[in-house]
């Protein structure tokens, strides 16, 4: 009973209390939006085609994860590991046949963070076409993709359009959601944006 009593005692539980408090006021610093904006973002520091994608049993991309272990042979003769459990997404419905997709990546060394496949373009071009930009980063080194992809650009990207723009923040503010980012395969960078239509 007398341990009740004790200013040592309630100075410890003041303590915990100041603790708590301070804790508490810490994560009231972002919003649930903010997070949630933070998570979809990816910066990507990996362009490049694929040769095809093995696997030796069952593999997919599903939920936002890939099911089973894959490896991505690349053009260059690079092999990456796509391990099971990845965070993922794939627009490419062949992902096994040659040439069929553009790998983009988030990597760390050289284990892949996140990738999305893609349909590689047509054959007899190196020009990728993705999401409009939504957001310039970085002083202007890489692009916020609409769909939370960010990627690099080249130090200077080519206006396709009829109307001109000084530089392509304009561009951006200017056509917003009605334009197509060019990523150029060869450089593995943005080299040009282009009006829907033109």
């Amino acid at each position: 009973m007398r341990q009740f009593l004790s200013w040592r005692y309630w100075a410890a539980l003041g303590v915990l209390f100041a603790l708590t408090a301070l804790l508490w006021a810490c994560q009231g610093g972002s919003s649930p939006t903010e997070v949630v904006l933070n998570a979809s973002a990816r910066r990507i520091d990996l362009i490049a085609q694929t040769s095809t994608i093995r696997s030796d049993g069952t593999w997919s991309v599903s939920g936002g994860t890939t099911q089973g272990d894959a490896t991505a042979v690349l053009q260059d003769g690079r092999v990456l590991t796509l391990a099971d459990g990845t965070l993922a997404e794939s627009s490419c419905l062949f992902p096994d046949a040659l040439n069929a997709c553009v790998l983009l990546a988030d990597t760390l060394g050289d284990g892949v963070v996140w990738f999305a496949l893609v349909a590689a373009p047509a054959e007899g071009t190196t020009e990728l076409e993705l999401p409009a930009i939504e957001n310039l980063l970085d002083g202007v080194t890489y692009a916020q993709l609409v769909n939370g992809w960010e990627v690099p650009l080249l130090d200077k990207v080519v206006r396709r359009c009829k109307e001109e723009t000084p530089n392509l923040a304009a561009f951006v503010q200017k056509f917003a959601d009605r334009h197509v980012t060019i990523v150029d395969l060869a450089q593995s960078q943005v080299s040009a944006v282009r009006c829907i239509g033109q």
